[in-house]
């Protein structure tokens, strides 16, 4: 007989350490508030009817939940439904003349802009770092890949984003770093 020292936590305490995690995950996959609040529910019903086949000695709780929610948000995007839908994400329209909410607002929307401009799959592995917070050593565990082939993945990959957002800039979508709006997007 084989003993596990490993102990589950109650499914309670996982629901709430994991949620705003498994959140931030779904969301970056799907671009939409709604979409990506489905995708957790359906995560969690799903972990908690297979709780019992869940093995801690074979990897961290968010590891097992992230890909029960992988599946979840893939199963959304191949629905013909999803697939109908205007492939930007939503927007977050605040009122007011507030300068922070301003400025967040812009930057909540250039982040947006540049997430809806990658793959699923390129968002998705931001999302094992960002949304999860996974190491690169974790990263590459779960995705049988070498802890540096990992960084140098993210590394090409966040220079791609650098680039989506100064695309964005330079086309004249953003403004400078006053805050002015420009017709080029230059000052």
């Amino acid at each position: 007989m084989i003993v596990s020292f490993y102990k589950k936590p109650a499914f309670e305490t996982v629901y709430e350490d994991s949620y705003h995690k498994l959140y931030k995950y779904a969301y970056m996959l799907v671009l939409n508030r709604e979409d990506a609040e489905d995708v957790v529910s359906e995560t969690f019903i799903t972990a908690f009817s297979h709780y019992d086949e869940y093995k801690p000695e074979k990897g961290s709780i968010i590891t097992w939940l992230s890909s029960i929610a992988h599946n979840e948000a893939i199963d959304l995007m191949r629905s013909a439904a999803y697939k109908s839908r205007s492939p930007m994400p939503e927007k977050d329209i605040r009122g007011g003349t507030d300068p922070a909410i301003t400025k967040m607002t812009e930057t909540n929307e250039t982040v947006e802009y540049i997430l809806s401009r990658l793959s699923v799959k390129e968002r998705e592995f931001l999302n094992l770092r960002y949304g999860l917070e996974l190491s690169d050593k974790e990263i590459g565990a779960l995705l049988d890949e070498k802890e540096n082939t990992i960084n140098k993945r993210y590394q090409r990959l966040l220079k791609k984003c650098r680039d989506i957002a100064d695309g964005r800039l330079i086309s004249g979508q953003g403004r400078t770093d006053h805050g002015d709006q420009t017709e080029n997007g230059r000052s």
